[in-house]
């Protein structure tokens, strides 16, 4: 049963067809063609009211799940929490194959969910801001190119040939060595550049806090200390930056499963305020019109190929049970008869001032 509760002077390469995280640095250069990457998340195409017959045809379901994925190394290393180059591009393409289309994490969270109608949102998320989610090629020159194989290099080659996919990823990093963790003392001097260039391309920067802390073992003051310091040090890299969804070190809470001070906190003089929390693991998420939705408890797919085949395969078994857009973010569009899974499942007071409709 499932759980119920670029900046200047940057290229980004054409991945290689076949090649996983080893060698690839060494000769991307000669071998990847340069292509342009777009400076702004691509305005999809929304749906008015839809009619009858296309309520029949789209079949839009807004109680549907969410899938939220979670990655962290890209390498061939094995681990339970790496995914290969190969890997991630084949969890891109099983995703556009079937009607998914990638949402920021905030517009999940404020169920201000812009997909097209009939495409169903998923949202990526990578944690801890490893040098193999975001590493430059540097050449004798000085000029740069985003590596082919690692995560923003793939995601950058799959959105520029799909725009009809949507755009971002969460990024919650460690900030005192962004994306050059765990050993990569040559791509420290980039990490302000590395920042800016995603917020910059419609990705999100989060927290993670700046130790990778155990918060069921820290006091509130500790837990105060980790979460505006991580959105303090953030913030050196990119004043604008709003780090303020954070996942969880470990996915453990605070002692007694206690959200409060993720929900806001004073600390010397400032106040902060998170938006939302990311579990580790688990399965889809709910609806954010479902009643046993909470920002702060969003749980969260592991990227590993054992829980991706169980549950893409779950959503290839289960349509019903997915959250599939109608197109219009100011709408809330439900089939009067869903899925017994999702029964008895709606919150209305969840939908707001936006228009319920039944079909």
């Amino acid at each position: 049963m499932l759980l119920r509760r670029i900046a200047a002077g940057l290229v980004v390469l054409v991945a290689l067809s076949g090649c996983g995280s080893g060698g690839a640095a060494e000769n991307a250069a000669e071998t990847a063609t340069p292509v342009p990457s777009p400076t702004s998340t691509p305005t999809p195409e929304l749906t008015p009211t839809l009619t009858a017959d296309q309520l029949a045809q789209v079949k839009p379901n807004e109680l549907g799940q969410i899938m939220v994925l979670m990655y962290h190394t890209i390498d061939d290393s094995g681990d339970d929490y790496a995914r290969t180059a190969d890997g991630l591009r084949e969890d891109l393409q099983w995703l556009y194959d079937n009607g998914f289309y990638v949402i920021p994490i905030d517009d999940y969270i404020n169920d201000e969910i812009a997909a097209p109608a009939g495409k169903r949102p998923v949202v990526l998320t990578f944690d801890d801001g490893t040098v193999s989610q975001f590493r430059y090629i540097v050449n004798a020159d000085g000029s740069k190119m985003i590596d082919p194989d690692c995560a923003v290099g793939i995601l950058e080659n799959f959105f520029t040939r799909h725009p009809d996919f949507g755009r971002g990823g969460l990024f919650s990093i460690l900030p005192l060595a962004p994306f050059a963790w765990p050993d990569a003392e040559d791509q420290r001097p980039y990490a302000q550049e590395k920042i800016r260039w995603l917020l910059d391309h419609g990705y999100q920067i989060g927290n993670h806090t700046v130790g990778h802390v155990n918060f069921s073992e820290l006091t509130d003051e500790e837990i105060k200390a980790e979460l505006a310091g991580a959105i303090e040090e953030i913030r050196t890299y990119a004043p604008d930056a709003q780090p303020t969804v954070l996942a969880v070190p470990f996915g453990v809470y605070p002692a007694g499963g206690d959200t409060t001070l993720f929900e806001g906190f004073d600390y010397h003089g400032q106040h902060y305020a998170l938006t939302g929390a990311l579990m580790v693991g688990a399965n889809p998420a709910p609806s954010p019109v479902d009643g046993e939705f909470d920002p702060y408890w969003i749980p969260r797919i592991r990227g590993s190929q054992e829980e991706l085949d169980k549950w893409f395969g779950f959503a290839e078994e289960n349509p019903g049970i997915i959250y599939v857009s109608d197109g219009n973010p100011e709408a809330i569009t439900i089939p009067e008869e869903v899925d017994p899974w999702l029964a008895g499942t709606l919150d209305e007071a969840k939908i707001g001032s936006k228009t319920l409709i039944r079909y």
